[in-house]
């Protein structure tokens, strides 16, 4: 019987997870569960993609090794690579059309054909090699890169007349270069020095081909290989040329052929088939040690076994005792974050999500918790959600943190005890507290946020009734509080729970923020009371340690400073006389509101009271405190950022590590805040320690008391550094007070609160 070995990159702790992500450094969260496209280099590595992340498993040292922005690629969404055996160069196509050649780790980036605005469909297809060339099979023609010179040599345009056509797969045969397009399949002399010249693509009308698209190619004992759809989609047949034509071999629902050195390996959905080079079938594979195998593309090795990319356990390497998985570990989707949620020393991501209407999108039920460098989601073998969708909020019971509760867009609440679901609050579990809507025959309880009060109170936004705001006590019970006077119905998907008033701050699609006390005083806040900038949308709401609270808009920020007079003109429905003030920033020698020309998206608050915001087209920002000044602009053009639209931001409060969520997945980076408490915490430490030779990065003490004054000494007493925390973490770059380098030794750190009341010490060592 066969074994599975899994192997997973998981460290074992949150502490070792920091130890490998330095401070001002970014790590990916992309997931690398549905590997689409599979094969062997030369030097030992198998290579393997996802949706949006590449990976190389090292068959030599047992090792798995990330490929994407974070790791100095330039971009994510891989439509297609390949590996080029006589330049040793990997060729990496992007879903953007973006071009990476990966030669002895080093990175070439060819920009030229997403760069280019008049191509048309611009679909890297398919990457074939020739005498050091990479042919790519585009959307438009054929572009021919030069491996050594690292750029593109020319560009074919074989389409009737010299127009676009798309072009799907290339081959080589003799003194031959074929195309497989939109026009059928195409032939021209290989050495002819002018094939942008389209007459000299001639079409290839063997009669078995005429009335069928060719979508892949290839070359096998001196035939060429061709796989065409007949008239079901679903069903491609592959012919191989001989001297008589075109001959078919086999047919199925193909997905892959490839020539290995064992022969042609066809992969369709269910299975593997190998053929030798007189066409004969030789071997198949179709179950694995879970059960019939899924299959999505698919290579073989010089001893005969396959490496398969799979749809949602990874890279499998399947011989005949065993079958190993090998994959990063990750989230298991990249596109579904809708909004992230610290706890401790966690992250949690809600996948769910809704159209710009408030329909729902029917993303799976789930919530995925990061812990160091593993990722975990909900244990569903007690099928209580199989039919539930769209998470949009979770919060922790901050008395009980084997509980939480996630926000279900459209049914209801879901309570989780020990990450398995156990309970979910909906109209009839609540006794009609929770109110549910009718929908083509379905009850439909839209629950958009969710937020714990330092009582244990579980607060929850239900969207489209009258009563839009519901409580479960800390006791168990529930109840509902009446929102009629300030509409019939409202459309609400954030809360936040004000620590300093006890009051509840809710938000949705109406361009209004809304207040309660919790009890039976309710009023609203026009965000453009006190602004000079009229905006039309509350996207995002966070507040401060100040107790104040920042709004993220369609044209900018807006803070509210004075929440304490929510009520002052009665608390009855009317509009409150609260201001959402805009911040003033000077640029040069005039004035202007802070990101006035920014659609706002999230913001999130680090240990030092910074203000991380993310924006819809404008990259990720980091501001002061007080908003004055803007510390960083992250982008992707000049950071690994993977997309510019930010859909959720959120700071691990132990760490400072800032989790970014876009549209193209999720990564994070190492901030220099942590969240500090008053008093130091058991363990102070260091990060790296020792310091070894060569390095000369920053070197981060965390678990200080909130705001406290640092001084760095060597043994003999003398300072070399002085400085105070952000948030519990200080940040020292290893210099003196000069600027020299530290020589080798141990050296001390002493730490005191603002009061000076209270002292901790821990020590570095140095080694140079």
């Amino acid at each position: 019987m066969k074994k599975i070995v899994l192997i997973l990159c998981v460290l074992l702790s949150a502490l070792a997870a920091e130890s490998q992500t330095a401070i001002g450094k970014w790590r990916d969260h992309l997931s690398y569960t549905s590997v689409r496209h599979v094969q062997l280099a030369d030097d030992g590595r198998v290579y393997a993609s996802s949706a949006m992340g590449m990976f190389y498993f090292d068959r030599d040292d047992y090792t798995i090794n990330r490929m994407n922005k974070t790791t100095g690629m330039s971009d994510v969404g891989v439509a297609t690579f390949a590996y080029d055996r006589q330049s040793k160069t990997l060729v990496v196509a992007y879903s953007n059309s973006n071009i990476d050649l990966v030669k002895d780790d080093k990175v070439y980036n060819i920009s030229d054909i997403k760069r280019s605005d008049n191509l048309g469909d611009k679909t890297v297809n398919a990457v074939r090699f020739h005498n050091r060339k990479a042919y790519l099979a585009c959307g438009f023609g054929i572009v021919v890169v030069d491996l050594n010179r690292h750029e593109i040599k020319e560009t074919y345009y074989i389409g009737t007349g010299g127009t676009y056509t798309a072009v799907y797969d290339v081959a080589f045969l003799g003194d031959s270069i074929y195309a497989a397009t939109a026009e059928g399949l195409k032939r021209a002399p290989v050495a002819n020095n002018y094939l942008t010249i389209s007459d000299l693509w001639v079409s290839v009308t063997d009669t078995a081909l005429a009335v069928r698209t060719v979508t892949i190619l290839d070359t096998m004992g001196g035939n060429l290989v061709a796989a065409t759809y007949s008239y079901d989609p679903g069903q491609l047949t592959l012919y191989h040329k001989t001297a008589a034509g075109f001959t078919s071999w086999t047919q199925g629902e193909i997905v892959a052929m490839r020539r290995c050195k064992a022969g042609m390996l066809v992969s369709s959905r269910d299975r593997v088939d190998l053929y030798d080079s007189e066409f004969q079938h030789v071997d198949s594979l179709k179950t694995f040690v879970y059960g019939n195998l899924e299959v999505q593309d698919a290579d073989c090795d010089a001893a005969g076994y396959y490496w398969i990319g799979h749809p949602w356990a990874g890279l499998l390497h399947c011989t005949p005792e065993y079958d190993e998985n090998h994959m990063p570990s990750g989230p298991v989707s990249d596109d579904k974050v809708y909004r992230l949620m610290p706890y401790n020393n966690s992250m949690m991501l809600c996948p769910g999500g809704k159209t710009t209407t408030y329909e729902k999108l029917y993303n799976t039920a789930n919530v995925l918790t990061c812990r160091g460098d593993s990722w975990e989601q909900l244990d569903r073998s007690n099928h209580l959600i199989d039919t539930a969708s769209d998470v949009l909020d979770v919060v922790v019971n901050p008395f009980d943190s084997t509980e939480m509760i996630a926000a279900l867009w459209g049914d209801g609440i879901l309570q989780i005890i020990d990450g398995r679901p156990n309970f979910i609050y909906n109209d009839s579990t609540t006794g009609g507290v929770l109110q549910s809507m009718s929908s083509g025959g379905y009850k439909l309880v839209f629950t958009g946020a969710v937020a714990f009060d330092i009582h244990g109170n579980l607060w929850v936004t239900n969207s489209n009734q009258s009563h839009a705001l519901a409580v479960r006590r800390s006791d168990g019970s529930w109840r509902k509080f009446s929102t009629s006077a300030l509409a019939s119905a409202l459309d609400v998907d954030k809360i936040i729970w004000d620590s300093l008033t006890d009051y509840k701050w809710f938000a949705g699609r109406n361009n209004a923020i809304y207040v309660h006390d919790g009890e039976s005083k309710i009023a609203y806040v026009n965000p453009n009371n006190g602004s000079k900038l009229r905006t039309e949308s509350v996207n995002c709401m966070a507040q401060d340690q100040n107790g104040d609270i920042w709004i993220g808009t369609n044209k900018g920020i807006k803070v509210i400073y004075d929440g304490y007079k929510a009520f002052n003109n009665g608390g009855t429905g009317e509009q409150s006389p609260v201001t959402c003030s805009n911040i003033t920033i000077t640029n040069g020698e005039f004035y202007e509101y802070l990101m006035a020309y920014e659609n706002i998206t999230t913001i999130a608050v680090d240990g030092a009271n910074r203000k991380w915001v993310g924006t819809a087209s404008g990259g990720l920002y980091l501001l002061s405190a007080n908003g004055m000044e803007q510390l960083e602009h992250f982008t992707v053009a000049n950071s690994p950022l993977f997309s510019d639209k930010i859909i959720a931001v959120a700071v691990q409060p132990r760490s400072g590590e800032v989790f970014v969520g876009t549209d193209r997945g999720l990564l994070s980076y190492r901030g220099t805040a942590t969240y500090g408490d008053n008093e130091p915490q058991e363990k102070v430490y260091a990060y790296p320690n020792p310091v070894r030779p060569g390095y000369d990065g920053p070197i981060a003490v965390k678990g200080l008391p909130r705001g406290a004054v640092v001084h760095i000494t060597d043994v003999a007493g003398r300072t070399v550094f002085s400085g105070k925390a952000n948030g519990g973490q200080v940040v020292w770059n290893g210099r003196t007070l000069d600027g020299k380098p530290v020589a080798s030794g141990v050296y001390y750190v002493f730490a005191s609160s603002l009061s000076g009341s209270s002292k901790s010490v821990a020590k570095i060592l140095v080694i140079r």
